[in-house]
C-alpha cells in the first residue's frame, strides 16, 4: 500500500484529502505545520508528499527545499497543493523540484491522477 503524506495547516482539507486517498486505498498520514511535516517524511518516508504552500512558520516552498536538501528525501516526489493559483510561483516550486502543482479547487479525479502519477 502506497504512503502519502499530506502537508496542511487546514484541518477541513487534511480531513477531504485523506479521506479521498483511503478510499482508493492509499495510505495517508498527515502534518499540520511544517516542523511536523519535515519529522514525518523523515520518519515515514513516504511514496508521495502533497505540500501546500501557505503554512505556519515556514512556506511551503521553505519546507520544499528543506526536503530536496536531504539525500534520502530528494527522490520522494512533492506535489504542490495550494490555493494560491501564482504562475510564478508555481515555476518556482518546478524549479526547486516539486514533481507538480494542484490547486485546492481541483477535481476529486485531477487529485487522484496526480497521486497515482507521482507515487509509483
Amino acid at each position: 500500500m502506497k504512503t502519502i503524506l499530506i502537508i496542511d495547516d487546514e484541518p477541513e482539507i487534511l480531513q477531504q484529502v485523506r479521506k479521498r486517498l483511503e478510499s482508493h486505498h492509499y495510505r495517508c498520514s498527515t502534518a499540520a505545520d511544517p516542523v511536523a511535516g519535515i519529522a514525518s517524511a523523515r520518519s515515514e518516508m513516504p511514496h508521495l508528499i502533497l505540500l501546500d504552500l501557505m503554512l505556519p512558520g515556514m512556506s511551503g516552498l521553505g519546507v520544499l527545499r528543506e526536503l530536496k536538501k536531504d539525500p534520502r528525501l530528494k527522490t520522494i516526489p512533492i506535489v504542490i497543493l495550494s490555493a494560491v493559483g501564482d504562475e510564478e510561483i508555481a515555476r518556482e516550486a518546478m524549479d526547486l523540484g516539486a514533481a507538480g502543482y494542484l490547486n485546492k479547487s481541483c477535481s476529486p479525479q485531477e487529485l487522484l491522477a496526480a497521486v497515482r502519477e507521482y507515487a509509483s
